[in-house]
């Protein structure tokens, strides 16, 4: 017996030290990118926090979703009217937002833990979201690369400066400059989108139905975050019930060859899960919206208070968020080369107002924005590279990507129909830049003259990672409404320092929007 116990303690410290040796096998494997991680993290703590370092501070319009959350739990869609302010829809005597209940879902266990934190979650919450971002995108990169060793000085390069574009050298940067209600609901939509693709990417590899359950659950946040950001992940599923359908009927490996899809025992079961998941996700949307409006339509504007206050915007658009006629002004504005404007005074560098307008759209409201082409030029060449990529399928983990690349450009891209223009609307397209950038690094890094390339990609990343950082400065402290006036005048002062530094009349006071 004691010889027994004696093996089995040797057998159990042997494993204890396997394992021990294991995770720190992978810790050494991995960290080369923890500088990245910690950059990327550090430099947008400081933007969320607008440089003091204080996560649980109020700000303006980040109560909705802790109000929102408190009526869900009290059988209500409704809020009070200081919890939406502006941006009130107005029926039957109550007042409504128009954001999906995703990130109030999220807030319930908070809002039942505690009393006096409604509009103090919101900058930790994006904080999770961004981490949760890179870690995605370095998951999705491994797979795109085949291999999570990596090789080369050129590999640990081409990486590192993937996980800085994707977090300081994108509009993740812009987006969490300013953490009020707009921005969660953008960022949490392309967050689980992101989340979304991993499970799917997962499932592909594994052909295990719980990632893809877990993949519905991803989808239905996305989209009831922000239903342009999370429509391609909802369109993913979609196609994946139809294939599998029609697999059980056919008993064909429909998808096989173009999309990997993996062969599979019972494909009427994986149908079943992924139909649910979308049966759910739009069932839960017009449920919704007729519980709020009693109707399904998704925004009608008619109960929107800005537009009773400004009728000719009612006029301008018709009444609907969506105009195909805006597809050639949506592309050349957000895929040009007019997105950034210049100025003699500091930070030199500054969004465009002015869209490429063509044919005749119908254009609510144009605010700062820049296009993907200008303002992140290293993703945007990776993506394109990465797309190309994906087409071509070399290998089986590239073509895993087909789907979610093909899904999220178009969900992204509907922003390109919508009525306003703003740089904040770019971030619908990150989910499908980031993916199709994976891909790209594998193509660098596979291709010829990997150091030429990674140099090049270096000097965009620098490029994207500069504007994005000046443009998130300058749209949080000058540009937009709601920053206190000591961060205004802070700003300001640094502003008019630089510019007298350089012999620089002094720039006017940005008014408020």
């Amino acid at each position: 017996m004691t010889s027994i116990a004696i093996h089995t303690a040797a057998r159990r410290d042997s494993a204890s030290s396997d394992g021990s040796s294991s995770w720190r096998a992978a810790f050494l494997r991995h960290a080369y990118i923890i500088p990245s991680f910690a950059i990327v993290l550090l430099v947008c703590a400081w933007f969320m926090t607008w440089g003091d370092w204080r996560f649980f501070d109020r700000e303006v319009f980040c109560g909705f979703y802790d109000a929102q959350a408190r009526s869900i739990l009290h059988g209500r869609l409704d809020v009070p009217p200081r919890a939406i302010g502006i941006e009130a829809f107005y029926f039957r005597g109550k007042t409504y937002g128009y954001f999906g209940i995703g990130p109030a879902l999220l807030r319930i266990p908070l809002v039942l833990i505690s009393n006096g934190m409604d509009g103090r979650w919101s900058r930790g919450l994006m904080f999770i979201a961004c981490f949760i971002n890179l870690l995605c995108a370095y998951r999705i990169l491994l797979w795109a690369r085949g291999t999570e060793r990596v090789q080369t000085g050129i590999d640990r390069t081409l990486n590192s400066l993937f996980i800085l574009c994707a977090g300081i050298g994108s509009t993740n940067i812009f987006i969490v400059d300013r953490c009020y209600t707009y921005h969660e609901a953008i960022m949490m939509g392309a967050t689980f989108a992101l989340l979304f693709t991993v499970a799917i990417i997962y499932y592909f590899r594994s052909k295990n139905i719980r990632a893809l359950a877990a993949a519905g659950v991803f989808a239905f946040f996305s989209f009831h975050s922000r239903p342009t950001g999370g429509a391609g992940a909802l369109l993913v599923l979609g196609i994946l019930a139809a294939l599998f359908t029609l697999r059980a009927m056919t008993g064909k490996p429909i998808g096989h060859k173009f999309l990997s899809l993996p062969p599979i025992d019972r494909p009427f079961r994986h149908a079943l899960v992924a139909g649910i998941a979308c049966v759910i996700i739009v069932a839960v949307y017009f449920g919704v919206n007729y519980g709020k409006f009693r109707t399904f339509d998704g925004v009608p504007v008619k109960y929107y208070g800005m537009y009773h206050t400004d009728p000719r915007r009612m006029v301008v658009t018709g009444g609907k968020q969506i105009h195909i006629e805006n597809i050639p002004t949506g592309l050349a504005s957000y895929f040009g080369m007019r997105g950034a404007t210049f100025h003699a005074s500091f930070p030199w560098i500054y969004m465009s107002r002015t869209p490429s307008v063509l044919g005749h759209p119908a254009i609510d409201v144009v605010e700062q924005y820049s296009s993907v082409p200008i303002s992140m030029p290293a993703l945007g060449l990776l993506a394109l590279l990465g797309a190309m990529l994906a087409l071509r399928g070399p290998r089986e983990s590239i073509r895993h990507m087909r789907l979610p690349i093909t899904g999220l450009m178009i969900g992204g891209g509907i922003i390109l129909m919508t009525v306003g223009i703003t740089e904040r609307y770019v971030h619908d397209l990150y989910p499908f830049l980031i993916v199709a950038a994976a891909a790209g690094v594998a193509r660098v890094a596979e291709g010829k003259n990997p150091r030429r390339v990674t140099g090049l990609i270096a000097v965009l990343a620098v490029i994207s990672i500069a504007l994005n950082c000046t443009f998130a400065l300058e749209y949080q402290r000058l540009a937009v409404w709601g920053v206190s006036p000591a961060k205004r005048v802070e700003m300001q002062n640094v502003q008019h320092a630089v510019d007298r530094f350089f012999h620089v009349q002094p720039a006017p006071v940005a008014d408020d929007e």
